[in-house]
């Protein structure tokens, strides 16, 4: 099938591995959307676990994101997680609450500038927490806490790539 000729479903369907997701403007089209995805997992042999699904929903988490007719953002559960994360008192803590907050970087304006100083002490010999790594802990919980909601485009708007290197 060529790219021009793909289903109006594909548009509205996210799927990785087991995990799919579909997405529709209205209710109208998310209950045709989802006759055909039906009908294409009938068509090809597989079957939903209905205690694992979940249909018609307003929002949801999928892939670790929030996801709703509002935007993405980090699930709540896992902001209240990484408030709740005490400082790192060793090495192994600090990779831990840096990997955390790595996954949601991309809601973290900023992210590498605010995350160095924790990001430096990785690279010493002696863990030595300073009053440098607590302030930037501290930032960054206030940046996830304070993020913005990643929209969705609009493609009748013009964009702007902004980049840092």
């Amino acid at each position: 099938m060529g790219l021009h000729t793909v289903p109006n479903s594909f548009k509205s369907c996210l799927c990785y591995l087991d995990y799919v997701l579909i997405c529709s403007e209205t209710f109208e089209q998310h209950m045709s959307d989802l006759e055909e995805v039906f009908d294409r997992f009938r068509n090809a042999g597989l079957k939903l676990n209905p205690q694992k699904s979940s249909l018609a929903n307003s929002s949801a988490i999928f892939l670790g994101h929030h996801i709703s007719k509002h935007g993405i953002r980090p699930p709540p559960d896992r902001v209240r997680a990484l408030n709740d994360f005490p400082p790192p008192q060793n090495f192994k803590q600090l990779r831990r609450a840096l990997g955390m907050f790595n996954w949601f970087r991309k809601f973290i304006p900023n992210y590498s500038s605010a995350a160095e100083p924790l990001s430096r002490l990785l690279k010493k010999s002696a863990f030595v927490w300073s009053q440098e790594q607590e302030a930037s802990f501290k930032r960054l919980k206030h940046l996830l806490l304070t993020s913005a909601v990643l929209a969705f485009p609009r493609f009748d708007l013009q964009f702007f790539l902004a980049v840092d290197s």
